[in-house]
């Protein structure tokens, strides 16, 4: 079955211990229904498109009732490998919105410990040193001045200019030893990767494009607004940034610093400004800062434009799918005997019980 991902541009993914009784079987729906305290992993999408490519990576679809106090919550459930998890979709792309959300998810399944933030992002060219093309990835990994994320919009505007305030946390330790594992089947070209991105690719809507990647100059603004870039491509190679011809034929996967904040950057100057001095970074989105800190969690970013005046919305789709595919390899290599058995007991509400079932009816409140 798949996953729900409506944007995988901005989605985010929450592991809890293992599913504590025996599966249920598959009722009239094909939808296996679970208890609150069942789910260990929750992934939160933005955007419906986003949405619907993250439930082609689901490997079993669940059902279940959670007693939400907003009634906007979204909510998905099923399994990838030995994972339960949970799609949530935010109800708007902002930090403080992601934040809520993450806060919502762990309140009423109190044994999710971590998150993957999942999604499409703007990528920050700079070739050859940073060859960041259409298509691929962005995996948020911490570095000698910074957590893998940044909010780049948070800070103090003094004498001498912006000033950044406060640090984020780091990615936990086994969700970077899961990326380690996938990194080790890249250098062996025989992971779960490239499977799983051409099972959702082959579903209408989300295969590779076939328009040109084409980096423009960031000179050279968007010719026809609310159209593609056939126009543009019409001034020839004087507005053209030169790059390498493209041989790999697989999304590569860049790892290091994503940079988060509460609006979309749309045109080169402000790409620019907005990168604070941090030439290093690899894409700028719009959830991941509000995560961080709620719940240990990793980003995982498909590249769908280039933060530029110009429309790539061809690749949006494919980028999500790409987010999605690395999101379930990254599930297959999270080791359950690196993980917290779960959180305080002291922390989470009793639940009642109901048939063998546990409804999402909280007995304190």
């Amino acid at each position: 079955m798949g996953l729900c991902w409506r944007d995988i541009a901005k989605q985010y993914v929450f592991f809890e211990p293992p599913f504590p009784a025996e599966k249920p079987k598959h009722h009239q729906l094909g939808a296996p229904k679970g208890p609150a305290g069942s789910y260990y992993s929750s992934i939160f999408c933005a955007l419906p498109d986003e949405v619907d490519v993250g439930g082609y990576s689901l490997d079993e679809q669940y059902t279940c009732d959670p007693d939400s106090p907003n009634p906007k919550d979204v909510f998905s459930y099923g399994r990838i490998g030995k994972h339960v998890v949970i799609i949530t979709r935010p109800s708007r792309p902002r930090p403080t919105n992601a934040a809520q959300d993450a806060a919502t998810v762990t309140f009423l399944f109190p044994n999710v410990l971590y998150a993957v933030v999942v999604g499409t992002a703007g990528g920050i060219p700079d070739p050859p040193e940073a060859d960041i093309r259409l298509g691929d990835l962005a995996v948020s990994m911490p570095g000698k001045n910074h957590p893998g994320v940044i909010q780049y919009d948070f800070g103090k505007y003094e004498k001498d200019g912006f000033v950044l305030d406060g640090k984020l946390n780091a990615p936990p330790k086994a969700l970077i030893a899961a990326d380690e594992s996938v990194k080790e089947d890249e250098k062996c070209q025989e992971g779960y990767l490239e499977a799983i991105l051409r099972d959702i690719t082959a579903k209408s809507g989300f295969e590779c494009p076939g328009t040109k990647d084409t980096l423009f100059k960031t000179s050279f603004h968007h010719v026809t607004p609310g159209a593609d870039c056939s126009a543009c491509g019409a001034y020839g190679k004087d507005v053209v940034v030169p790059r390498a011809s493209c041989t790999h034929q697989k999304p590569v996967i860049h790892r290091g610093l994503i940079l988060s904040g509460s609006g979309v950057v749309k045109n080169p100057r402000d790409r620019e400004i907005l990168q604070r001095g941090h030439k290093d970074a690899i894409c700028f989105e719009m959830e991941a800062a509000g995560a961080m800190d709620a719940i240990p969690c990793i980003v995982v970013r498909g590249i769908s434009n280039y933060a530029d005046t110009h429309k790539q919305d061809g690749w949006h789709n494919y980028a999500a799918a790409v987010a999605a595919a690395y999101c379930k390899a990254l599930l297959y290599k999270l080791d359950l005997g690196r993980c917290p058995e779960s959180r305080s007991s002291t922390s989470a509400r009793p639940l009642i019980r109901f048939n063998g079932f546990t409804p999402f009816r909280n007995v304190a409140r």
